[in-house]
């Protein structure tokens, strides 16, 4: 530092009497080096030349003095470093002076300054402290915005099932689409009857009678990440491809209450004489279609080897009612098993996606579905149990 003191009164004293008497001052700022170990930083705001000395001073002793011929030492910011800012110059005598804080190695400290400057450590955990926050805030919007079209995506899907349903009934002249009943063909894409020994029991189930209304794309009955089953099934046999998409679809049908299921009664001649026709047969038969319930998301067992959640997969071809002539959901909603919820799949946040006679689509939580006047056309009350006729 008393070097540097040194050059500037060398600086003030070859101005002469001119420059007696007169205050002038020098904005300087530098990384002073004490060694070559350690940097220390220094900043002179003013250096205030006098006749008889000098003495630094901040900047605001000094506010408007000028002295236009020590300009050229001047640094005014370490971001505008150069190595012509580490040379000192009298432009009066033309002579240049070295920069007094070279190192023993001859490199200045302000050029080492500017070329090491960057982020400080500080600086870098702060900027990943605040991408780290950033995408914490935005991880859940992610998967929120995913959860939402996963839902709407299969809302779409639920609206295209019930329209195929629909399309169904008028072309058999009004007549339901039977849930599950035997002795039904089922149909290629090329409108070719499938043989009975390929398809076997799969043809009792609605899928396959109401794959042509769906142009025998399959899509539109496994939806989201079930969509994933669809394309491993495609690669399997074709009897097992036809069994198992018959089974597994991501709607389940109300074929107790809707079309008719012969194995809760449906087409059976003994239940039809003791609880009279309990079920619609027909588009006629559904006094209030925009409150029956058809399709819905469903879930089932699958005991296959290799099943990865326990035998419970997403996907059942029947959803079942709260009732029949006894109640026979569980009491709260239990996604491990899921039978005693009817097979109802809540996987879109707690709710389930439903279908009704109407043709609309709806997310419904599982509890609200918990009504029996949404089940069966002749329920009266929400826990309305099938009984006897005439009883």
């Amino acid at each position: 530092m008393e070097e540097f003191f040194e050059v500037a009164r060398a600086c003030a004293v070859s101005h002469g009497p001119p420059f007696t008497g007169r205050a002038t001052f020098v904005p300087y700022e530098f990384e002073c080096a004490e060694d070559r170990k350690r940097l220390h930083s220094l900043r002179i705001s003013a250096i205030v030349f006098h006749s008889n000395g000098f003495r630094s001073v901040p900047s605001r002793d000094v506010a408007g003095a000028t002295d236009s011929t020590c300009k050229e030492i001047t640094v005014s910011s370490l971001d505008r470093v150069s190595p012509r800012s580490c040379e000192l110059s009298s432009a009066a005598h033309g002579r240049v002076r070295r920069c007094p804080l070279r190192t023993r190695s001859g490199q200045c400290p302000l050029r080492r300054v500017a070329e090491f400057a960057g982020f400080t450590l500080v600086e870098l955990l702060v900027v990943i402290a605040i991408l780290a926050a950033l995408i914490a805030a935005l991880l859940p919007m992610l998967a929120q915005m995913s959860a939402t079209a996963s839902r709407a995506r299969e809302i779409s899907a639920a609206r295209a099932l019930i329209g195929a349903w629909q399309m169904y009934a008028h072309d058999a002249d009004g007549a339901l689409l039977p849930g599950y009943k035997s002795g039904l063909p089922a149909y290629d894409a090329q409108h070719n009857a499938i043989a009975t020994q390929t398809i076997g029991v799969a043809a009792n189930r609605w899928v396959w009678r109401l794959a042509p209304y769906l142009g025998h794309d399959l899509q539109a009955l496994f939806v989201g990440e079930h969509e994933r089953v669809l394309h491993e099934l495609e690669t399997t046999d074709l009897s097992n491809y036809l069994y198992q998409t018959s089974v597994f679809p991501s709607f389940g049908l109300n074929s107790v209450w809707v079309g008719g299921d012969e194995n809760f009664g449906g087409f059976n001649s003994a239940y039809l004489g003791l609880y009279g026709k309990f079920y619609a047969t027909r588009l006629s038969g559904i006094a209030q279609p925009a409150s029956l319930l058809v399709f819905a998301s469903a879930r089932g067992t699958d005991p296959s080897p290799g099943n990865e959640s326990d035998g419970v997969t997403e996907g059942y071809f029947r959803i079942v009612s709260p009732s029949f002539d006894a109640r026979t959901w569980a009491s709260e909603y239990n996604a491990a098993d899921p039978a005693s919820w009817g097979n109802l799949s809540a996987r879109h946040g707690g709710d389930t996606v439903a279908s009704f006679a109407d043709g609309h689509a709806e997310a419904r939580t599982p509890t609200s579905l918990d009504d029996m006047r949404l089940w069966a056309p002749e329920a009266t009350a929400k826990d309305w149990v099938l009984t006897p006729a005439g009883g």
